[in-house]
């Protein structure tokens, strides 16, 4: 194990936090009957819980590797390609359903 190989890359304690904040807000929508409030409140909640969790835990935080960053690039390619997919479909079903 090299010395790069200590801690959690930047932004690991913000996605777990997020992660506990949308457990919370499915929980809470349920109990309020409104599942995209609960979470949307759950995802700005959790960004905090991970902020929080960030800065108690800077000192174990390193940079990415390039393995790391390579992942993280086609990652955001793949899933704005699949936003984009998604968009085309439901703009698809939209328009047949209004003619």
């Amino acid at each position: 194990m090299s010395a790069n190989d200590n801690g959690h890359p930047r932004g690991y304690w913000i996605g777990v936090g997020i992660s506990i904040g949308v457990a919370i807000g499915a929980a809470l929508g349920m109990a309020l009957e409104n599942m995209g409030t609960g979470i949307g409140v759950g995802v700005a909640l959790g960004a905090g819980i991970g902020a929080s969790l960030e800065q108690r835990n800077k000192d174990n935080i390193r940079p990415l590797t390039g393995n790391e960053k390579k992942r993280k690039k086609v990652s955001v390619i793949v899933g704005l390609i699949l936003a984009a997919l998604g968009l085309v479909v439901l703009l698809g079903i939209y328009f047949l359903q209004a003619g």
